[in-house]
């Protein structure tokens, strides 16, 4: 809302070149509709002549001037017939008294008010009269349905009085005009937001507190899970490898995650005999055949199986539910502050406007002696001017109430951040302690994989030569790995070559290659004592 004398000398600018191209010398408005019509820039001496911008060229109406098009939204008057009757008529409120047509004095009008947005008069201001405040002498009127202006009176129809006299003297009005009842309803809306806020604030506590409690159940439930893996480990009953996948994984899930998979490494079964090479598709009944022998985590991790995926989605499922409940709750306790700032909002509604209330672009939101309506409710919230209204009715301790209430509200969706926040740095804390000791069982499970596989091979034969980087033999086909091949071959870098080559077939040995290929040495010793007997004789 604006006021007429506000907007009057100032400086009209030409949206296409920036230049200023006029002032504002006075309003232009059909009284009849209460409607503005457009600005008065330059009377030229006759009205005839008059120069003047129709309200649809006006772009914006700002706190320091007024945006047309360009220079050419200035035209002659007769060529707006509608701005050109109005000058002709010289129909002009500015000094009119007011009266109703029952003969109720209103009081003289001295300036009027207007909506920028859609220029229709809102109300006028009045000096003296049957409504006049008691200390600056002035009145606000809303602007009437109907209006008939005369030369020196403007009559306007008897509801005008009553409504504003049925505002002044109504319920609320007598609250205004009672202090202690206006200190009982400040006393009651106080108390009534202070309470819905510490109930808000108690249950954001609640959910913040869970949260903290559901995220910290769940990487526990994984730490517990490593910890098996470990235990198993430290009994030897499994491979590490197979403790840690069983542990994070399940059996079951394993199966259905595999099938159809290609493994991207040889799967060796606990005898060291080959199930599956590289590139490999894993098949149903591969499968299947990996569970019975019991390396079907092999399988798992050689298809790109994740250990963590389980894990990632309790702590994804957790922080998800935790995330929507403290969000719902959020949404109910600012409906809450909404509700109950709304509350104390309305008790403005009824009383009259003791200062000027404006916003930050020095938009009028309430206009000294107008009475506080569902309308100026609303334009105060739109523009966050609550509290300037508040105060201008003469209700300061509400100010104080709303914005403890405010400020109430606000501290408590900043105790929930925290505390979120610190729920979730305690998960991640656990997760990356519950990552570290995953990769130290890793660790042992890679070096005892290791060790096995280098004992499984001990005093078995090789299937092909086994050379070092200078091409000197380490073994040759057929002979036996032994613990100095192993030492050469790791130091040579082809240990992994050495086990890869291992022949795991059980060997065959005939009875007749058990026996010596000739007498052994006890039996030629006989032979010889045989012979000196015979001599001798």
């Amino acid at each position: 809302m604006r006021k007429g004398s506000d907007v009057l000398g100032k400086v009209i600018v030409a949206f296409d070149t920036g230049k200023r191209v006029a002032r504002v010398q006075d309003l232009i408005f059909d009284q009849a509709a209460n409607q503005l019509l457009g600005f008065l820039v330059s009377e030229a001496g006759l009205f005839q002549s008059a120069q003047v911008v129709s309200w649809q060229n006006v772009q914006a109406i700002g706190p320091d001037a007024i945006v047309i098009p360009d220079q050419g939204a200035i035209v002659p008057s007769k060529r707006v017939p509608e701005i050109q009757s109005v000058l002709v008529n010289k129909l002009v409120l500015k000094g009119n008294r007011i009266l109703t047509t029952d003969g109720r004095y209103l009081g003289l009008i001295v300036d009027l008010y207007f909506d920028e947005q859609s220029g229709t008069i809102e109300g006028y201001e009045t000096s003296g009269g049957l409504f006049a405040d008691a200390y600056s002498g002035r009145s606000f009127i809303p602007a009437p349905k109907t209006v008939n202006i005369g030369e020196e009176i403007t009559f306007v129809p008897p509801e005008t009085a009553d409504l504003m006299a049925e505002q002044v003297g109504g319920i609320r009005g007598a609250v205004q005009t009672a202090s202690s009842r206006i200190q009982e309803s400040t006393e009651v809306a106080t108390q009534r937001l202070q309470s819905a806020a510490q109930s808000a604030n108690d249950r954001l506590q609640q959910a913040a507190e869970e949260t903290n409690r559901r995220l910290q159940e769940t990487a526990q439930a994984a730490h517990l899970q490593l910890q098996e893996a470990s235990n198993r480990f430290d009994r030897g009953s499994q491979s590490t490898a197979a403790s840690i996948t069983d542990a994070l994984v399940s059996p079951e899930a394993q199966f259905e995650h595999v099938v159809g998979k290609t493994v991207d490494r040889p799967i060796y079964t606990l005898d060291g005999l080959v199930l599956m090479v590289k590139d490999q598709v894993v098949t149903l009944s591969l499968a299947e055949e990996a569970g019975r022998l019991e390396v079907l985590d092999q399988v798992y991790r050689a298809t790109n199986g994740s250990l963590t995926a389980e894990i990632d989605r309790q702590l994804q499922e957790s922080t998800e539910l935790a995330s929507t409940r403290l969000q719902t709750l959020s949404r109910n306790a600012i409906a809450q502050g909404s509700e109950f700032a709304q509350t104390v909002i309305e008790q403005a509604k009824g009383r009259r406007v003791q200062r000027m209330v404006r916003d930050q672009d020095d938009r009028i939101i309430a206009a000294p002696g107008q009475i506080v309506t569902d309308h100026v409710l609303d334009r105060a919230q739109s523009h966050h001017q609550e509290a300037a209204l508040l105060e201008s009715v003469g209700l300061p301790s509400l100010t104080v109430a709303r914005r403890q209430a405010t400020d109430t509200f606000s501290n408590t969706g900043t105790q929930l951040r925290e505390q979120a926040l610190i729920a979730q740095e305690n998960a991640n804390t656990l997760w990356k302690h519950l990552k570290e000791q995953f990769g130290d069982l890793q660790k042992q499970s890679a070096r005892s994989h290791h060790q096995q596989r280098i004992e499984a091979a001990l005093g078995r034969p090789v299937t092909r030569v086994i050379l070092d980087p200078q091409d000197q033999v380490i073994l040759n086909v057929g002979e036996l790995i032994t613990h100095e091949a192993v030492r050469r071959a790791e130091a040579g870098g082809v240990l992994n070559i050495l086990l890869n080559s291992v022949y795991r077939e059980q060997p065959v040995i005939a009875e007749s290659e058990l026996r010596a290929s000739e007498p052994g040495l006890a039996a030629l010793e006989r032979q010889i004592e045989r012979a000196k007997t015979r001599l001798h004789n």
